[in-house]
């Protein structure tokens, strides 16, 4: 770094008024001494600097990092730096900027600071690099391995240093090697791939050769020492070049530096050192010397027993002792430095015995740190004590003050580390216990006299106690006052639970938490709730709740509980014995007694199989295995007085499984909450197989919805909406149920919603609720239906959430305790759970109810129709009238589909539409591919479009798509994610394999069931390995439901409406007018 910038560096930091007088000082020759050293990247500059009254002296110290140009710390002992330090980042006054001016000619060309400039220009221009080709692609490792050894001479007159070296392959022994005879030379073969011959077995070529990193790390110092060479501020004032001829002279300051780069190499002490040439080792270590110190009459002997080591530079960095070259660290170096002086040319000096206390108590400990081999004569070790340091922590309590003293022993002798031994004098370690005061500090304590203070807050507290006193005890022993109180550790021995059955389905929970107060449990749980690592006590100690037991405990106790804890005494709802069980289990709890208890209700769940529950008589159907499993796990939770999630797949059977139920239970009142379009499905599915069960759909105006809840003891089971809910919900304030169901109930998924408000204010001793999708978006969803089926089993909203839906992404044993809580709860098979009981096909009609502006469109243009038809049996036209009347009567299926395909300014909506949409996000959530059916392709269409908005992929297939095309489509859905394929009943009724699905819809009747029965085998064919579910959508009350009953009943009916031709004698001929028109009506 040359001088500009050295100084612009500087500059930055000092103000104008301490450069100003920085060069004052400078110009009265008042900086007395300056000394710079480096470590790796940092470069010191240390110097003294004499007041300008010249009354004080004063040391000062800049740290630079040569790497990052920059000054990492400023020192000066005097009282300007003292007062500033705190306000400014490495303030500079200006004894600092004295010391730096001073400096700035030497750090000009000091090695660390000077620039990576070329050294040999400009006979070496372009030569920055060692063959950076063969570097970039790796050729180095295929080149011959060049060594040198390092032969170091020193003048005695000057004790000055110097090198030589030998060169050769790797493989050569050292007496082959060749000497260097021109490093000038040498620096040119190696930087510019200049070939020399050393000799008839070497010539280095750089293109062949390599050298190794040791000796890249030499050459760069040669070069650097070229560079020095090359300042013409060096050049002025040395008489001497530092690489001439086969030599190298080191400059003094370089010294350290020097042996650092060669210690890896085979280094000879020559000239200067020893009688002979020998090979020796560079350590960074200290010298081994030896003391003795003895008493000569009233007097100290200090004696050096081999002699003081040899120090190769001035700033005494670089001892040769023996035959070893040693670089020790900066603190010897310093502390060393006198004894040079005392020992100047003896090996022993004698110390005034009226010195013996600065002897005893200063000089040996001294000697102790600069020699591992110091020898004391039996008087003097009968006057001090020369033992190992063992510290001692005593720690009290006053208030809230945490208070510590520290005293350290050496042997038999115990004392205040601030204080000293009053008996004896003690060989302090004083690295020891400059170790112990840095940690003591270090957790948090401030000196106050001779005592330390914890000056933080309870966090730091905890984690004291808790985590770093450990490191205290690693060193030395630590002790307690009786008033002191640390953690307080709960193991299992500490914890006493009692559960024994309570009134109603209650359990009552007793336990005890070691000594701590009742009172207090409940903020513990509290603090266990937050998240806190600890609780502290009234007593003052820290409860640890990450401690293993009493972890578990805590949570168990959180999650059991609903109310708050009094007197160690909490109520558990019986619904909680499956989860508590469980809990026990897994985390090896046994402190709990009354588990019997709690393990007959578990029983009754493991055993649900086996229960048997007697199936009513009167059921007009047959139930398969796994649904009697639903019927008795549905029985068994009732019995229990328990709720549930009956969360079967969709085509499995929950509707009869909860009739069957519902049948079981004589003489009590249920409420079925349903979808609008599922009202009269359940009134279908009770009379198909309750016929005994008075069933009442509640329907009409509002008076009339009035009488029938008022009337509701005259019926078993009474079936609403969500919807008429909303509104009735007042009307069912005084009306009791034994039993509420909701089907597809995750219409009450949002808690917030009227539809889950409404259905939690009923009064039900028992509630269950049907759904195959009880989580679709979000685990609150689950918490809506489980508050409504039991409440406050999952807590309130905001407990749950942030136990649960907070925390579920990030701790994986969140969504496992709630697997637990909800398990016994919910019944879901699915169809490849139970596959072997089905048949390979299942078939089932669902009943839609159209709205008001759908049942008036179809209303108004049935009584037109029928209009018509009579007018035409008047006129005795009838039987000539056919297409007419076939064209009323597609124009009715349509309206029952959606009446916006036939009336424009429509916009009522589609009972039908609705239905299938729920059905279709229900079927692609639980992993099926749907076919929908249509003889209508404008309804396909619609129900396209409809799809897109609900952000649905389907396919799509109608006669306007060509044959080549078909078999495409049929492959990218066979093969694809597509889940729904919209098909024309007409275009893709026949000839297409589409196995991948396994749910077949009918969107609309058609009159043969052939023809459906064809478009269902698409998917009902051979190659299809799952159970295939057939799902016809009828409009209730309308034609539909009329060819419904036409395809089972008059199968001659309906070939003759479908007879070739409709001219002549056709089909229709047979029929009636009276037929017909029950057509419409």
């Amino acid at each position: 770094m040359n001088r500009e910038k050295l100084l612009q560096l500087f500059n930055e930091q000092v103000s104008s008024k301490n450069h100003a007088g920085g060069m004052r000082i400078i110009d009265n020759d008042l900086v007395s001494s300056i000394e710079i050293s480096s470590e790796k990247t940092i470069v010191y500059i240390k110097g003294k600097v004499i007041s300008e009254s010249l009354i004080s002296e004063y040391n000062t110290e800049i740290k630079l990092d040569a790497e990052d140009k920059s000054i990492v710390l400023t020192y000066c002992s005097c009282p300007d730096y003292e007062k500033n330090r705190n306000r400014k980042d490495n303030y500079c006054c200006r004894h600092l900027a004295a010391t730096f001016y001073k400096a700035v000619d030497k750090l000009v060309n000091y090695p660390a600071l000077m620039e990576s400039e070329n050294i040999l220009k400009p006979r070496y221009s372009g030569c920055d690099d060692l063959d950076p080709l063969s570097l970039l692609l790796g050729d180095e490792k295929n080149k011959r391995e060049i060594k040198i050894e390092v032969y170091v001479n020193r003048s005695q007159w000057e004790n000055r240093i110097s090198a030589q070296f030998k060169i050769g392959f790797a493989s050569m022994s050292s007496s082959s090697l060749y000497v260097l005879k021109d490093i000038d030379r040498f620096l040119l073969a190696v930087y510019s791939n200049i070939s020399v011959a050393y000799g008839k077995n070497f010539t280095l070529d750089m293109k062949e050769d390599r050298l190794n990193s040791g000796d890249k790390c030499l050459v760069n110092f040669i070069k650097m020492l070229k560079n020095i060479d090359g300042s013409s501020t060096y050049r002025g004032r040395m008489k001497r070049t530092n690489v001439d001829g086969k030599y190298i002279y080191i400059p003094d300051y370089l010294v350290r530096e020097f042996f650092n780069v060669i210690k890896t190499h085979r280094v000879y002490l020559n000239d200067g050192f020893l009688y002979r040439c020998v090979e020796t080792e560079i350590l960074e270590s200290v010298p081994p010397l030896k003391f003795n110190l003895g008493m000569s009459d009233k007097d100290y002997a200090l004696e050096v027993k081999d002699g003081m080591p040899v120090a190769l530079d001035s700033r005494y960095d670089v001892f040769f002792y023996g035959s070893t070259i040693y670089l020790p660290d900066r603190d010897y170096c310093f502390g060393i430095k006198p004894f040079f002086t005392v020992f100047s040319g003896k090996n022993s000096v004698v110390l005034k015995g009226s010195e013996e206390d600065t002897i005893l108590r200063r000089l040996i400990p001294k000697l102790n740190l600069l020699s591992d081999n110091v020898v004391l004569s039996k008087a003097i070790r009968e006057k001090v004590v020369d033992e190992k340091c063992e510290p001692k922590f005593y720690f009290d309590k006053k208030g809230s003050e945490i208070i510590l003293v520290v005293e350290v022993r050496y042997g038999s002798f115990e004392f205040n580390i601030w204080g000293d031994c009053s008996e004896k004098i003690v060989y302090r370690d004083s690295r020891k216990e400059k170790m112990v005061l840095k940690m003591v500090n270090s957790l948090g304590f401030e000196k106050a006299g001779n005592k330390f203070y914890f000056k933080r807050g309870d966090d730091y507290a905890f984690r004291f106690f808790k985590n770093e006193i450990a490191r205290l005890q690693k060193i030395g022993e630590v002790f307690y006052s009786e008033n002191f109180r640390g953690i307080k550790s709960i193991k299992n021995k500490d914890i006493r639970v009692d559960i024994k059955s309570g009134k109603y389905n209650y359990f009552e929970m007793k336990f005890k938490i070691g000594d701590i107060p009742p009172e207090e449990t409940a903020s513990i749980l509290r603090a266990f709730r937050d998240n806190l690592k600890y609780y502290r006590l009234k007593t003052g100690e820290y409860l640890d709740l990450e401690e293993l037991e009493l972890k578990k405990f805590l949570k168990l106790l959180d999650m059991v509980s609903r109310q708050d804890i009094v007197d160690n005494y909490v109520e558990i709802d019986k619904n909680k014995s499956v989860f508590i069980n469980s809990y026990v289990e897994k985390n090896h709890i046994r402190y709990i007694k009354g588990m019997d208890e709690i393990k007959k209700i578990v029983d009754k769940f493991k055993n649900i199989k086996e229960h048997k529950f007697k199936e009513p008589e009167n059921l007009n159907g047959t139930l398969r295995k796994y649904q009697k499993t639903g019927f008795n796990w549905l029985k068994t939770l009732d019995y229990l007085g328990f709720g549930g999630i009956l969360g079967d797949e969709m085509g499995l059977g929950k509707t009869i499984q909860a009739i069957a139920f519902l049948l079981s239970n004589k003489n009590s009142r249920s409420l079925i909450v349903v979808p609008t379009s599922l009202v009269y499905n359940w009134i279908h599915e009770f009379k198909k197989f309750a016929p005994d069960m008075k069933a009442l759909a509640v329907n009409g105006s509002k008076s009339c919805r009035e009488n029938q809840i008022n009337n509701v003891d005259k019926y078993d089971v009474i079936i609403t909406t969500y919807n008429l809910l909303k509104r009735d919900i007042g009307m069912y304030e005084n009306v009791s149920f034994d039993y509420c169901l909701l089907d597809e109930a995750q219409y009450i998924k949002n808690p917030h919603s009227q539809n889950a408000e409404s259905v939690k204010r009923i009064n039900a001793r028992t509630r269950f609720a049907i759904t195959g999708t009880p989580v679709e978006n979000s685990v609150m969803e689950l918490w809506s239906i489980f508050d409504f089926i039991m409440p406050g089993y999952l807590y309130d909203e905001k407990r749950f959430s942030v136990r649960y839906y907070k925390k579920l992404k990030e701790e994986a044993v969140v969504i496992e305790d709630l697997k637990r809580l909800v398990k016994p709860f919910i019944l879901r098979r699915r169809k490849k759970d139970v596959m072997e009981e089905l048949p390979d096909k299942i078939e089932r009609t669902l009943m839609v109810t159209m709205g008001d502006e759908q049942r008036k469109a179809y209303g108004v243009y049935a009584e037109h129709a029928v209009e018509l038809i009579e007018k035409k049996v008047k006129q005795d036209e009838f039987k000539n009238s056919k297409i007419e009347i076939l064209a009323y009567i597609t124009k009715l299926r349509q309206l029952c589909l959606d009446p916006s395909i036939v009336m424009e300014d429509y916009n009522g909506g589609s009972a039908k539409m609705e239905a299938l949409v729920e059905l279709l996000t229900q079927s692609i959530s639980e992993g099926h591919k749907v076919l929908v059916f249509s003889q209508f392709t404008s309804v396909l269409k619609n129900i396209g479009n409809r799809l897109e908005l609900e952000g649905v992929d389907y396919s799509y297939l109608d006669g306007s798509v060509p044959s080549k095309d078909r078999i495409n489509l049929v492959d990218e859905f066979n093969s694809g994610s597509s889940p729904v394929f919209l098909i024309s009943l007409k275009a893709g009724g026949t000839g297409l394999n589409l196995t991948s699905a396994d749910i077949v819809i009918h969107f609309d009747p058609w009159w043969n069931p052939a023809v459906e029965q064809q478009a269902t085998d698409r998917a009902h064919r051979i190659g299809q390995r799952n159970v295939v579910e057939v799902i016809k959508l009828i409009t209730r009350g309308t034609i539909e439901e009329k060819i419904l009953q036409l395809q089972s009943e008059k199968e001659k009916l309906i070939d003759s409406l479908l007879d070739d031709g409709l001219s002549g004698t056709c089909g229709i001929a047979s029929l009636t007018e009276k037929q017909v028109l029950e057509l419409f009506t």
